[in-house]
């Protein structure tokens, strides 16, 4: 089980690493309609429409798959059950969760507790919501959406050495991303043709490392990181884009911005002290 994990997270490395894509245009990222505060946002899908899928797990070396086409909800729980309340959880480790949907007014989310676990959430269509959340030591979320008006989210707490690696096509979308603990990466890239996207990646801890890049026009990043020996570069290709990083209470800290277009805004504050 662990050896099929593992080409699985090389094989998913590799297409987000060398994946090419073409993308369309839209309207403009801040004043659009579309704009929607990530904070609330949890999807568009309710349980009593279209295709409900969802599977529970609460042992070690699980694998769980869901595929759907149409108008879809699916959930996986690996270690966590949310029919409780408060949730039943237990230990849960390499375990491998994965959805892939087709069609419109997707919603796709994995919830993960434990060690060395993988999610992976693939979806193609429009008005889509792809989730994470995990909590533990040595995560991976791969989120993947090829779709207009969509949301990513990730969240990891709890752990260290956990990995968020999150890619989109098309326009109007969003990503974020939390983590909390130490010795976490997150990776994201809207790719190129995309235009009036925003990504925000937020991180607190040390020794964390976060990385967004944005191809296209007017499109928004943010990465705010508080604690130690962080790293943030933000990468934009285009014109009128905007991009802010914000590094707190603490030492050691690295941030680059590198803007290729025009009429771009860029902004990086850190404040030392204690954390």
């Amino acid at each position: 089980m662990k050896l099929r994990k593992k080409y699985l997270v090389m094989a998913l490395v590799l297409v987000f690493v060398f994946g090419v894509v073409n993308l369309v245009a839209a309207n403009d990222h801040l004043g659009g309609p579309w704009y929607i505060d990530t904070g609330e946002y949890f999807g568009n899908v309710p349980y009593n429409m279209g295709l409900n899928a969802e599977i529970l797990q609460m042992g070690n070396n699980d694998f769980a798959t869901i595929n759907q086409n149409g108008v879809n909800f699916a959930h996986i729980g690996q270690g966590v059950d949310y029919q409780f309340s408060p949730p039943a959880a237990g230990p849960s480790s390499d375990n491998t969760a994965m959805i892939d949907q087709t069609g419109w007014l997707n919603e796709g989310e994995v919830n993960q507790r434990g060690t060395d676990n993988v999610a992976d959430v693939n979806q193609a269509g429009m008005e889509s919501y792809a989730g994470v959340g995990q909590n533990g030591h040595d995560m991976y979320a791969y989120l993947k959406q090829d779709a207009t008006d969509s949301f990513i989210r990730a969240s990891q707490f709890g752990g260290e050495g956990s990995t968020v690696l999150a890619f989109q096509k098309g326009d109007l979308n969003r990503i974020r991303t939390r983590q909390q603990g130490d010795y976490h990466f997150a990776k994201v890239k809207q790719a190129e043709g995309s235009h009036f996207n925003y990504a925000s990646l937020e991180q607190r801890g040390s020794d964390q490392t976060a990385f967004i890049y944005q191809a296209g026009n007017e499109n928004g990043a943010r990465v705010e990181q508080a604690g130690y020996s962080n790293f943030a570069k933000v990468k934009q290709d285009g014109d009128h884009n905007e991009a802010t990083v914000d590094q707190n209470n603490a030492f050691g800290l690295s941030a680059l911005i590198d803007q290729n277009g025009n009429d771009n805004q860029a902004a990086i504050t850190q404040t030392g002290g204690g954390y």
